[in-house]
């Protein structure tokens, strides 16, 4: 399998604030120091999806519990701050610098002692010139950003890709979002692998058949387009090319390796390895399929990203309150 290089986070340290990672389906919130060190993380299952926008400061009280002093400024990132979230936060607008997030915070007026922000996300073009948008993935490419200048790597232009649900892929040059492109990646797959006449039947696994996988990518190469080249792993399962447990494989790197070549193929090629921002199983698939096309690639954990950026923020949040005149 394509090496991933994993990102550690030492710990220790006073706590300076409370760093909440609030999606659709979890809510996370981490006790942090002023270096990004985590103190003390705290896990519940209410995500957005289940949730009233009158429900979400009560949650958090009481998640938080004995963290709520007025000393510990909240900031959160992720859905929460959708539509249909605690609070609908205005999108920021590409281009845009992402350290600049910090001076276009929402606070919250909440009965919690504690000051409440929620980084907004941001809107611009796709590389088909189309509206796009993001939510939480602004903070993680943040806290990439901050990744990459502790390793002295400051002058690097990387391609980050976000593979999940939704992918996003981003270029960011000396700290400056101009455009990014999603693709509805995961989400597809998933329908595909639960739902359709491709797949129905036949067995499925948690491990990755590589082999299959990389002849799905191969396939996505190839003229005819991604509706042509996802029919062929029914033709070719049926016609003995591909063994039942290679289908479900197949078809994942047949969608992977669309979303790899489609994106890529309007930017400028990267230089740099690609940086991957995810979890470990997804991520090990779009580096297979970067490899396959001679791109290298690194791996950033999306939950120490989404750390590293909140923390970025809170700092910088913290050296303009203390410093007016200058923002910093």
């Amino acid at each position: 399998m394509t090496s991933l290089n994993p990102v550690s986070q030492p710990a220790g340290g006073q706590a300076s604030f409370i760093a909440i990672d609030w999606g659709t389906t979890n809510l996370r919130a981490f006790l942090m120091n002023q270096d990004g060190h985590i103190q003390a993380q705290r896990d519940s299952d209410r995500g957005m999806l289940k949730l009233s926008s009158a429900e979400f400061e009560s949650v958090l009280s009481e998640l938080l519990g004995d963290w709520l002093t007025p000393d510990l400024p909240i900031y959160m990132a992720g859905m929460v701050g959708s539509r249909g979230g605690w609070q609908e936060v205005p999108y920021q607008y590409c281009p845009i610098k992402l350290d600049d997030l910090s001076d276009n915070l929402f606070w919250l007026s909440t009965s919690l002692p504690n000051k409440v922000a929620i980084v907004p996300g941001l809107r611009g073009e796709g590389v088909s010139g189309l509206t796009d948008v993001m939510r939480g993935e602004e903070t993680q490419l943040l806290g990439a950003l901050d990744w990459l200048e502790e390793q002295g790597r400051t002058d690097e232009s990387p391609v980050f890709c976000l593979p999940g649900t939704h992918c996003k892929w981003a270029q960011i040059t000396e700290g400056k979002v101009t455009h990014f492109s999603t693709s509805i990646t995961g989400e597809l797959f998933a329908r595909l692998n639960d739902e359709s006449s491709l797949v129905k039947g036949l067995p499925k696994s948690d491990q990755l058949n590589e082999e299959a996988f990389k002849k799905g990518v191969l396939a996505s190469q190839q003229t005819g387009g991604i509706l042509h080249h996802l029919f062929s792993a029914r033709s070719r399962f049926v016609c003995g090319e591909l063994a039942a447990d290679e289908v479900r494989d197949y078809l994942s790197g047949v969608v992977v390796g669309h979303d790899v070549n489609d994106i890529l193929s309007a930017l400028t090629m990267p230089t740099s390895p690609v940086l991957i921002i995810g979890s470990h199983g997804l991520s090990a698939r779009y580096a297979l399929a970067l490899s396959l096309i001679n791109l290298t690639s690194e791996f950033l954990a999306a939950n120490e990203a989404s750390i590293r950026g909140l923390k970025r923020l809170a700092n910088r949040q913290a050296r303009s309150e203390h410093n007016p005149t200058t923002g910093a």
